[in-house]
């Protein structure tokens, strides 16, 4: 299990929706992660501070630059950081799907607070930050 009062957990959140913005901010800081949210990739990718983020919470379907293009802009920089999909309209079994979604964890809305913060710990869990002897 992830500790965040020891060392805090920033998380990003990237949708274009004010709404969802402001109810998964608000849940995950109600469980001590540090949450800094964006309204698009673009503005994700303008901000210096990115980099420093533990995970990434992107919606699939945003206005301008896709989710997965995001990601995809991201490993082309060489940022690694572990994310998780959200979306609403997700055709989950469909080939072009599972090869645009790849290894990420997704969560379908409208989801319960719960699936999403299992996936986030698991997703945390499977990419912690190795420690020093």
């Amino acid at each position: 299990m992830i500790d965040k009062a020891r060392e805090p957990i920033h998380i990003a959140l990237i949708d274009d929706d004010s709404s969802v913005r402001s109810a998964v901010s608000r849940l995950l800081r109600s469980h001590d992660y540090v949450c800094k949210s964006y309204e698009s990739a673009e503005s994700a990718l303008a901000d210096p501070d990115l980099q420093a983020m533990r995970c990434l919470v992107v919606d699939v379907q945003l206005s301008g630059m896709s989710g997965f293009a995001f990601r995809d802009r991201l490993l082309r920089d060489g940022v690694e950081i572990p994310c998780l999909f959200i979306t609403a309209h997700a055709e989950t079994d469909s080939p072009e799907w599972k090869r645009s979604v790849g290894h990420n964890p997704c969560v379908i809305k409208p989801f319960d607070e719960s699936q999403l913060l299992s996936a986030i710990d698991k997703l945390l869990e499977d990419h912690r930050p190795a420690t020093l002897p």
